[in-house]
């Protein structure tokens, strides 16, 4: 083989390298980046709002008493600092007299506490038995039903979770906290605090 034809050999294999790298480029598909949705529930009356910042979810879910949790939820659930304030006895709302609301509950769309998150909020602290319900869902918002992977509890509760509206079919149950929940991960329906 003589110069002029290795020469040419390596100028087409490295044609063939660069359309072979621009190949690759457009076949990966162009994916945007999703933030994760936080949302708070009362769940007593219902009403419900959400937020792309976890911050933002937790300082209504704490009525303004928390405004500063970290925005990456994982590492909120780690801070012992922030746990301790969600699990303080909220004071009555100013003039009212009534219970002001607070988390009883977090739920995450996946294990350890990560993705999108649900913050239910309640009124009062849960009992220290499990002879006695202190809240109850029986179906979860549309886009956590059959979808929570996760959960953390506060104020006393503990949660018992299933895998059907009316708290029927498969069952976890009473536990403070779940990093996963096996054989229901992504089946829960309706919950129960006791």
């Amino acid at each position: 083989m003589t110069e002029g034809q290795r020469m040419r050999k390596r100028m087409l294999a490295s044609a063939a390298a660069v359309a072979g790298m621009g190949m690759a480029l457009t076949a990966q598909p162009t994916q945007a980046v999703q933030k994760d949705r936080h949302c708070v529930v009362n769940v007593s009356t219902g009403a419900q709002s959400c937020y792309t910042s976890f911050t933002d979810a937790v300082a209504k879910a704490t009525g303004g008493r928390v405004t500063d949790a970290p925005d990456d939820s994982r590492a909120a659930m780690s801070d012992s600092r922030l746990l301790n304030r969600l699990n303080a006895r909220p004071t009555t709302k100013a003039g009212t007299g009534a219970a002001a609301l607070a988390p009883i509950s977090i739920m995450y769309k996946d294990a350890d506490f990560r993705g999108d998150s649900l913050i239910y909020q309640g009124e009062f602290d849960c009992s220290p038995t499990l002879t006695d319900i202190n809240y109850t869902v029986e179906l979860i918002r549309a886009d956590f039903n059959d979808e929570i992977g996760s959960y953390r509890a506060f104020r006393g509760c503990r949660l018992s979770l299933f895998e059907h509206r009316g708290w029927a079919g498969g069952l976890i149950g009473f536990a403070g906290d779940r990093t996963d929940l096996g054989i229901l991960d992504d089946k829960a329906s309706s919950i129960r605090w006791s």
